[in-house]
């Protein structure tokens, strides 16, 4: 039983050595590891700034009301596209309309309260003008009147007493010319008249009986035909004359009764003249009492205009009157203007094209005004324009210095995975977020991470993107396409001072063997994760990575415990 024990254990570690040996022979007979190296491929370098946001609409406007009120109708809920102008709610007007028609009632009666006073002003006006106008009539005239009776004051005497002897001359001259008429002119303008009528009516006879005679002539042949016609022409021109003589002296006998009539009416006219004369005599003392009413008349019509004129003074204050009323009516005006501004305001309407995105009041709610309260008014609805989305991220200040407007942007989101959106750089803060006030009132959070806000436009408008979805935006600050390149950790310097150490795989001593050197190469753009090789490597070459030159893991071990 014991040797059989002893043969058990003895095969046991027989086989136990085998074991070993085996394991140790093949250990020591195959290859040793390889070493990783980066391996120079064709693809993309590029360099950017990836940070998460949030998308919102490039517009988006919350719709307050101007006035405070109850909401009485509300049309529109969250989803609903609107127009420009669309009525969206309205408030209850009935305080602002029975504001509207209290100052309407108002102005009416200020309207008729400044027409009055135009009228008013008018008319105290115009009296004031025709009464100065009256007092400067009455003064011009009683100016006239004053010299007209100091010149007859002055001159009467001596004319009165000139017309008493104009008038005796005229007077004689009168009576000379009718006893003239009387014993001369006419006599004998009346002797010639009669003379040539007795003439003319001797040749008329003479003219008649020669005729008689040429007929009888002619009858017993003695006389021809023409000889009684030459007779009867003497005849008629006989009578004629005759005709003419008598007529002559009819108007010779009716002019000496006009003259004589005409000069004895001349002589009664002097007479009459004469008397008058010399009862202007009496008149002299009355022409200087006039001279003296004159000169009163004169000082009170410069005292009626003078009190005219005061008269003015009242224009004034009626036109003060006109002032005041129109300027109750502007006031007014302005009011009922104000109150029909906020009337047409109980409606609300859209302010531009867009989606109702959020509805914050309902129906019946009281609301507060966006413009006459401390507060900031109660948002109606939220319209957002959702054709043109943007994305708002913050990056930090290590990465901002890379970003600037127009750059490309590829974003995705979680929501519509497997798309990539494409935007640009829109916006660029030019200071940090809390900057200013809030971080001399939080000097405590100034010691955090610096971070700048940053829009990204979306190109093109998609109906997938919503308000309020998370958005991943890498941020293409440059981008170098199918081009040399190797992993970073391969290449130390930049531009024509980098270089790598090269990889070439050799067979020594019937093993291969990798053989290291040293190869100035020109890089291009460094990128995150790929340089650029411009120059001095081919697609396919390996190169040794850069040695770890961070922290060692038991001093990262020891920093974290």
């Amino acid at each position: 039983m014991k040797r059989r024990f002893a043969l058990g254990c003895t095969a046991v570690l027989i086989l136990a050595g085998g074991l070993t040996w085996y394991t140790v022979r093949a250990l020591l007979s195959s290859p040793p590891a390889r070493q990783h190296y980066e391996v120079v491929d064709r693809g993309d370098v590029e360099i950017e700034v990836t940070e998460t946001g949030s998308i919102e609409p490039l517009k988006k406007i919350d719709v307050k009301s101007k006035v405070a009120g109850r909401i009485a109708e509300l049309y529109v809920d969250e989803g609903s596209v609107v127009r420009p102008g669309q009525i969206l709610a309205k408030i209850d007007p009935t305080e602002i309309n029975s504001q509207v028609a209290q100052i309407q009632a108002q102005l009416d009666g200020a309207r008729a309260r400044y027409e009055q006073a135009v009228r008013a002003a008018s008319w105290q006006v115009n009296q004031t003008n025709a009464a100065i106008q009256e007092a400067r009539e009455n003064l011009r005239s009683a100016e006239e009147r004053l010299e007209v009776a100091r010149e007859q004051s002055r001159t009467q005497p001596g004319l009165t007493k000139s017309a008493v002897a104009q008038a005796e001359a005229s007077l004689k001259a009168a009576q000379d010319r009718l006893n003239l008429l009387k014993t001369s002119t006419h006599p004998q303008a009346l002797v010639q008249a009669q003379s040539g009528y007795e003439e003319a009516k001797a040749a008329e006879l003479a003219a008649r009986r020669n005729l008689q005679r040429q007929e009888r002539l002619l009858e017993r042949g003695f006389v021809s035909q023409q000889a009684v016609d030459a007779a009867q022409a003497d005849l008629a021109a006989a009578k004629a004359r005759l005709d003419q003589a008598k007529a002559k002296l009819d108007l010779i006998g009716q002019q000496n009764l006009m003259e004589l009539a005409e000069a004895q009416s001349q002589v009664n006219q002097q007479a009459a003249a004469l008397e008058t004369a010399k009862e202007n005599l009496a008149q002299v003392s009355i022409y200087a009492h006039e001279a003296a009413a004159a000169e009163a008349a004169v000082r009170q019509a410069r005292a009626s205009l003078q009190a005219a004129i005061a008269g003015r003074k009242q224009d004034r204050m009626k036109l003060d009157d006109v002032t005041q009323a129109q300027a109750v009516v502007s006031q007014l005006e302005n009011q009922l203007r104000q109150v029909q501004v906020q009337q047409s305001d109980t409606t609300i309407v859209a302010p531009m094209a867009g989606v109702v995105t959020r509805r914050y009041v309902e129906k019946g709610e009281l609301v507060m005004s966006g413009v006459s309260s401390f507060s900031s008014g109660t948002p109606i609805v939220q319209v957002a324009d959702l054709q043109q989305m943007l994305v708002k991220i913050s990056i930090n200040e290590v990465d901002v210095h890379k970003v600037r407007v127009g750059l490309p942007v590829e974003i995705t989101i979680d929501g519509v995975r497997g798309v990539l959106f494409r935007g640009h750089v829109t916006r660029v803060a030019p200071s940090a977020e809390g900057a200013g006030v809030q971080a001399q009132q939080n000097p405590a959070q100034q010691g955090g991470v610096v971070r700048f806000a940053v829009e990204v436009s979306i190109d093109r408008p998609d109906p997938r993107l919503k308000p309020g979805m998370s958005a991943r935006c890498a941020i293409i600050v440059a981008r170098r396409r199918n081009v040399l390149r190797l992993p970073t950790d391969g290449v130390a310097g930049d531009g024509a001072n980098a270089s790598v150490t090269l990889v070439t795989t050799v067979r020594k001593d019937g093993r291969l063997q990798d053989v290291f050197a040293q190869r100035k190469i020109v890089a291009g753009l460094r990128g995150d994760s790929f340089v650029e090789i411009v120059k001095g490597l081919r697609q396919g070459d390996r190169v040794k990575p850069l040695p770890y030159t961070g922290p060692k893991r038991r001093q990262i071990d020891l920093d974290m415990h």
